[in-house]
Parts: structure tokens; sequence; C-alpha cells
């Protein structure tokens, strides 16, 4: 009995024993995760409706968006923080002038299931108005999408995408009644992919 514990416990002891399998004690590599990387952008076209100075007189158009992620908070199962600067750049066609409301914004990703999303922002927008009666102002902005992600990679998303901003121009508006003669909204869809 002696010599066969003896035995079993050489054999255990033995290099061939203790050998394992290739790759079994190698280091796996780490997840790449994109959840927090900022290297990416979003671009989207659509229509548009601008506030024109003076009288905030309504002029449709066509507007363009672009956002670039500044930071990235942890990405959880269902909700992320983030930090973005954001743009919004139009042409109204009544009037002929170009608009632009430029600024950081703050807000949320809220993740349902591995497709759909949604994602809200606000923040504070420096606004212009450019063309035979240019300004300059300040104001509120917000966006909003309905978001898609069809993809492996979580950096390429397809958005319906809505953005409103609310402000002053730095001009005198004495026949308007509003406290704020500045204003965008656009309302269209944007891709989001890595850069």
């Amino acid at each position: 009995m002696r010599m066969v514990i003896g035995v079993l416990a050489l054999v255990a002891m033995s290099p061939l024993a203790a050998a394992q399998p290739p790759g079994l004690t190698d280091t796996l590599p780490a997840p790449v995760d994109h959840g927090r990387d900022t290297s990416r952008v979003t671009f989207g076209a659509g229509i548009g409706d601008f506030a024109s100075y003076p009288m905030s007189i309504d002029d449709p158009g066509l507007a363009l968006f672009v956002s670039k992620p500044l930071w990235l908070g942890n990405r959880y199962r269902f909700f992320q923080w983030v930090a973005e600067a954001n743009a919004l750049v139009g042409l109204g066609y009544t009037t002929m002038h170009g608009y632009a409301a430029v600024g950081p914004q703050f807000g949320w990703n809220f993740y349902f299931g591995s497709v759909f999303g949604l994602e809200f922002r606000f923040g504070v927008d420096g606004l212009l108005q450019a063309g035979t009666r240019t300004v300059a102002g300040l104001g509120m902005g917000g966006s909003g999408a309905y978001v898609f992600r069809f993809w492996d990679d979580d950096r390429k998303r397809v958005k319906l995408m809505m953005q409103m901003h609310a402000g002053g121009y730095f001009a005198d508006d004495p026949g308007n009644d509003l406290g704020a003669n500045a204003g965008a909204f656009a309302l269209g869809l944007a891709y989001e992919k890595p850069i």
C-alpha cells in the first residue's frame, strides 16, 4: 500500500503531470472595450426651422448637425454619462440667412437591449445669424435621439435625431414681445462612426 501511494505521489509531482496543454497558461488579451472610446463623430442632416432676427420670424430650411464626445462615463448595462461638443448649422430659405448653434452638452445614453437606445443632451450655446442681418447671442440647447446599433462595433450607430436651441441675440428687438428672440429646431437622420 505504501508503495502504491509513493508511486502516485511521484507521478503527481512529475513534470508530465504538471504540464498543461498549450494556451491554458498563456495570458489572454484583454477584450476590446469601445464603450468609453471618444474617437468617434456623429454627423447628420435634416429639416430645420429658425427664428430670424428681428421679430423672430419663422425661417424654415435645411440643417446639418455634428457632435463629438469629449468624455464618456462608465458604460453600464442600461446607462452611460456623456459630455460632448455639439453644432447645428442651417440655411433658411425665406431670408437666405445662415444659422449656427454651437456649444458643449452634457447628458445620458440609455440602452434597451443590444440594438435600441435613447440619447438626451442639454447645454449652453453660442448662437449666430449670418447674412444681411448678422447678429450673435447666447442660449440653451438640447438634443435627443432614437439610437439603433446594428453593428458589433458600439461606435457605429444610426440616429433619428432632434435638436432645439433657444436664446437671445445681442441686439435690440423693440417690437418683439418674446423674451428670447433666437432659436433653432432640427429633425433628421444621423450616423455615428469611429474616426
